[in-house]
């Protein structure tokens, strides 16, 4: 009687494709090509005013997407690379808008429509559970990596599967379904190239377990239930502007920071808890235990980061606890794709650095001037 109990509530396996899957980089190559372009190009005709005008009309356009992108954040640490020729001109050229910047992605983080509840398990789900979510994103995170989509459609996927369970009844058997339409609908608003992909490529990695036309369905479903808005900022957001905040002149130690506040703001995503967290708060607490975790006995935060975050360390307490535990494998040790990502050298194999196991309580003390 016991071992069908401990049954009914486990996380249903997610069905997978016979035989490893292929990365995208060892598909065939007609797979992805366009035949459209293939054809060969027409002449060139003579240049109108007309088409003067149209150019004309793109290239503001395609400022007004800049300048979108820069409310959204991601011109920030574009503008504040040290890698540029000329940080400085940089710097200032988006010091003006900064503030500005930092009021808009705060106004956006705390509106209701794009917060999911953190209750929704116990007022709206019954059959599924946080373990089942956590395999899930599990799974996502290893479909976005074999994908090679960015870090931000991840952190998208994942809001619209907890944006969507907030406010509707999903079972376990199309939980799965949620998640790789979730990340379709991410892919199309992030990526440029990987949005070009079919529907076909998100029903092959459930090993057809969905149809075209169910994931279709759950699309539009979706778009209705948020009311067509997708767009928002994530915890990769605000980690972006806040590790922006602290590099200093030592490259190597600056790209394991890097590395580690990324590991531990995707051990995160694991985790029912910290959707009751804005994402701000969840970036800063990840920043906090990444500091920690390259010198242990330093503490990890400052009248620098407190002013540039807006958080002081009473204020992330609970969530650094919470991250701390997730690095410690405490919490979800089962679910390992995370992990086993940055094991790779790329991320300077920064899942096997060894972080101790308490936080002084010194630490937790707000910084004074």
């Amino acid at each position: 009687m016991e071992s069908k109990e401990n049954a009914a509530h486990s996380a249903p396996p997610l069905r997978q494709s016979r035989g490893k899957r292929k990365a995208l980089a060892e598909l065939p190559a007609n797979e992805w090509r366009d035949t459209k372009r293939g054809s060969a190009p027409r002449p060139s005709k003579p240049r109108t005013r007309s088409a003067a005008r149209a150019e004309a009309e793109a290239e503001e356009a395609r400022k007004r997407l800049e300048a979108e992108d820069a409310a959204r954040g991601a011109d920030v640490t574009r503008l504040l690379d040290p890698k540029r020729q000329d940080p400085g001109g940089a710097q200032a050229a988006v010091a003006p808008y900064l503030g500005d910047i930092d009021r808009y992605l705060r106004s956006l983080e705390v509106e209701p429509l794009r917060r999911p509840s953190p209750d929704y398990f116990q007022k709206i789900q019954k059959d599924i559970s946080p373990k089942m979510r956590a395999v899930l994103v599990d799974w996502l995170v290893e479909v976005a990596n074999e994908f090679k989509l960015q870090a931000e459609t991840l952190y998208l996927a994942v809001s619209y599967v907890d944006r969507f369970l907030t406010v509707n009844v999903v079972t376990r058997d199309k939980l799965q379904l949620l998640g790789v339409t979730a990340l379709r609908v991410a892919v199309k608003y992030e990526e440029s190239e990987s949005s070009k992909m079919k529907v076909n490529k998100y029903t092959d990695i459930t090993d057809h377990t969905y149809t075209k036309q169910q994931v279709v369905k759950m699309e539009t479903d979706l778009l209705k239930s948020f009311n067509f808005q997708i767009g928002g900022p994530t915890i990769a957001t605000f980690l972006r502007r806040f590790i922006a905040s602290c590099r200093g002149g030592n490259r190597i130690s600056s790209k394991k920071l890097e590395c580690i506040c990324s590991y531990l703001a995707e051990l995160s995503l694991l985790d029912y808890d910290c959707i009751s967290y804005l994402p701000s708060v969840v970036a800063a607490a990840c920043l906090f235990v990444a500091r920690f975790t390259i010198r242990p006995k330093t503490h990890p935060w400052n009248l620098t980061l407190q002013h540039n975050t807006g958080y002081k360390v009473s204020d992330l307490q609970k969530s650094i606890f919470i991250i701390h535990e997730l690095q410690l494998s405490i919490r979800y040790p089962d679910q390992k794709a995370i992990r086993e990502k940055y094991e790779d050298l790329k991320f300077e194999c920064v899942s096997r650095m060894a972080s101790p196991r308490e936080i002084p309580a010194s630490f937790f003390e707000d910084c004074n001037k």
